[in-house]
């Protein structure tokens, strides 16, 4: 029996409520920008990689 542990998805803050993800790496994905709206947050939909609006932010 073989055990698949993942690390957990990493979390950014950023101070803008659009995030561009590319994965990171050499081995990253397509780039996609990600529009947070009125939530705080977003996750890629590629890496799951979460954005998270900081504390006091919220510009463009």
């Amino acid at each position: 029996m073989t055990s698949d542990v993942r690390d957990a998805p990493e979390t950014v803050e950023i101070d803008q409520t659009t995030a561009r993800c590319d994965g990171g790496g050499a081995l990253g994905h397509p780039a996609v920008y990600l529009n947070m709206g009125s939530k705080g947050w977003v996750e890629c939909p590629y890496c799951d990689r979460k954005f998270v609006l900081k504390e006091g932010a919220g510009g463009h």
